[in-house]
């Protein structure tokens, strides 16, 4: 995937937290990777549309989604993005198998979007869900409903108009261990295959090795390094170590 995906330069000050961060996506799967209050939720929601930085640009392969200097703002459902968040917001009125293939761009196939809907929902080990409402669900449930349902909309985004963006906030938070790792290998799987690029925010230090990951380090509001996981995160991964054999 050469080039670059995403261009983030930006500053935009939340409570107590001055956030100022210029980096590159040019990875298949960038990870923002940090302790709690670091900045990694703001930066991807303001990626994603939902707020607009105090200063900076952001800059995509086809153009500006945000460039204070030149007063450009690109609205939310104008960007080339899909993303699931820390909570599960699924519709209430809606199945589960409703809320995965909702948002589906393939409006002229939908018989291959709904074939796609359930493959995902399969991986994702959903099938038995699939006639259920959200509040029949757990909340590990209906995070994986979430995630499935950025995933299926990503998947059938309107390729001729830009590649679409996957976000995901802490999308495997909340699950079990095996959960876990199953639902990282299957996300990991679907994008390669739909060459679908990722930015995901995770404290998780092994979610991002199995990931494999470009990692963005931020702490305090800053980028402070950046780079593969294996480099980044070797210190963490040290420590985690050496904890675990004490």
């Amino acid at each position: 995937m050469p080039g670059s995906l995403l261009t983030v330069a930006m500053r935009h000050r939340v409570g107590a937290v001055a956030l100022d961060v210029n980096f590159r996506l040019t990875h298949p799967w960038t990870v923002l990777f940090g302790p709690s209050g670091s900045g990694k939720t703001t930066a991807l929601r303001a990626i994603a549309g939902f707020v607009q930085p105090d200063a900076g640009r952001i800059e995509s392969a086809a153009g500006a989604w945000f460039d204070a200097a030149a007063n450009v703002f690109v609205p939310p459902h104008k960007r080339a993005v899909r993303s699931a968040g820390q909570m599960a917001r699924l519709f209430p009125h809606m199945t589960v198998s409703r809320n995965v293939e909702y948002g589906s761009g393939w409006a002229s196939k939908p018989h291959d979007a709904h074939d796609i809907a359930q493959q995902v929902m399969t991986s994702f080990g959903l099938e038995q869900l699939a006639d259920r409402m959200p509040k029949d669900l757990s909340g590990g449930e209906r995070q994986r409903a979430s995630v499935a349902r950025a995933l299926v909309a990503a998947i059938t985004f309107d390729w001729e108009a830009e590649r679409p963006l996957l976000l995901l906030d802490e999308p495997l938070a909340g699950l079990d261990v095996a959960m876990r790792d199953r639902m990282a290998a299957e996300l990991k799987q679907w994008t390669e295959r739909w060459k679908i690029p990722v930015l995901s925010v995770t404290h998780a230090l092994g979610e991002a090795f199995q990931l494999e990951a470009d990692v963005v380090k931020i702490a305090d509001g800053q980028v402070v390094e950046h780079g593969p996981v294996g480099e980044v995160l070797a210190e963490e991964r040290l420590q985690l170590l050496k904890q675990l054999r004490g």
